[in-house]
């Protein structure tokens, strides 16, 4: 018998089970995969064309000096430092601009209605597309997913530390724990109103 293999056949490392998880293709699969089309394209289109607020400026402010190398200094007025990690490394992934500040943002407020998908279980196969949708068409989601301000970071981790609660309290697995950890640090150093 082939030592990679648990029981059940399937395989052993996190890595092959990652891509050995097969999505059954039908209206469900297909309506969300739709969802998720349309938030990509209403999170990404044109996201240089609304000038600056002065949140957003201070944010990118902060952001380019830490992509210059100018190093990163907290301070009162501005949030945890995840955000201005994460826009400087799309500062030097995409180079300086208006929508490259933005992206990062979008990423979270597509990954939080990707992630809705993991609570099937709890919502059902019609309130998971329901929750998608509303979350699609929700002018808070909407504005907040394409504005350089920790917002939408704060709904993704806080779905993931929901996520991570529901399945430890189902499998008793420290896995769920150690997933709950890192959202409420990454949560934290997003926001420092996490621990409310």
């Amino acid at each position: 018998m082939d030592p990679s293999l648990s029981i059940g056949g399937r395989p052993g490392n996190w890595l092959e089970r990652l891509l050995s998880i097969r999505v059954a293709v039908n209206v469900e699969t297909l309506v969300f995969a739709g969802i998720l089309v349309a938030a990509v394209l209403t999170r990404f289109y044109s996201l240089e064309t609304r000038v600056m607020s002065h949140d957003e400026s201070l944010h990118t402010f902060y952001s380019f000096e830490l992509a210059e190398g100018r190093g990163y200094k907290h301070t009162p007025l501005m949030h945890g430092p995840l955000q201005f990690h994460l826009v400087a490394l799309s500062y030097f992934l995409f180079g300086d601009s208006d929508a490259s500040a933005r992206i990062p943002a979008a990423l979270a407020g597509v990954a939080a209605i990707g992630l809705v998908w993991v609570f099937r279980r709890w919502l059902g196969k019609i309130g998971v597309i329901v929750t998608a949708a509303l979350m699609l068409i929700s002018p808070f989601m909407l504005y907040y997913s394409r504005y350089v301000r920790n917002d939408a970071y704060v709904v993704l981790l806080g779905l993931l530390m929901f996520w991570a609660v529901f399945r430890y309290f189902e499998t008793r697995e420290n896995r769920w724990l150690y997933l709950l950890s890192v959202a409420m640090a990454l949560h934290f150093a997003t926001k420092e109103t996490s621990f409310l």
